[in-house]
């Protein structure tokens, strides 16, 4: 695979939907990102004969990010189990509705394209455009914290937690490049199920 430039990998385009919901572009808010886990680890068992290895479950994998919020919607909706940022408007509305169980597919992607300009994560790159996307699936948002200090601004970090696998036994993450040379790395289906996961 032939990357040749480099400069294009400062620039991160986050996206997060909500299982049938609409896809919100956080780049412009992101500071930080992060993501670990999805491996087995390996345990050694004595035996009588000597020593054999038993390799165990791959571990959960963890997203997480830190941003400013632009808006007191940017990221509470996420919170709230709800399925778009709409949900919670700027017009003074609660959300009075919670749920635990709502899943969110995440998907980050770098790439030096410059035209078309790139806008969402979930873009399709042509050309010869250089490009590298990761994505996680059935995401579930275990923390949201706040913080902020006199003459600074509001921050938010959250964290998403997914398993390696799913129940079936499908990889809940995916990994997709292009380089250089003619081709499309395509823009990913609707998540609409944990079945129709890219």
């Amino acid at each position: 695979m032939a990357m040749s430039q480099k400069v294009w990998y400062r620039t991160a385009f986050v996206s997060i939907s909500a299982l049938s919901g609409s896809e919100v572009a956080l780049q412009t808010r992101t500071t930080n990102l992060g993501w670990s886990g999805g491996f087995s680890d390996v345990e050694g068992l004595d035996t009588f004969a000597g020593k054999i290895t038993r390799l165990t479950t791959k571990d959960d994998i963890e997203i997480s990010f830190e941003g400013i919020p632009v808006s007191h919607q940017d990221f509470d909706w996420l919170q709230a189990g709800q399925t778009a940022a709409s949900t919670f408007s700027s017009g003074g509305a609660a959300i009075t509705t919670s749920t635990d169980d709502t899943k969110y597919r995440i998907i980050l992607l770098w790439t030096n394209q410059t035209s078309p300009t790139v806008t969402s994560a979930n873009q399709a790159i042509t050309g010869t455009a250089e490009a590298y996307k990761r994505a996680w699936a059935d995401c579930y948002m275990t923390s949201l914290d706040g913080d902020m200090s006199a003459g600074d601004n509001l921050t938010a970090t959250m964290a998403f937690k997914t398993s390696a696998v799913d129940d079936n036994g499908v990889n809940n993450w995916a990994v997709w490049a292009k380089d250089t040379t003619s081709g499309t790395l395509s823009a990913l289906n609707a998540y609409t199920s944990s079945t129709t996961k890219w």
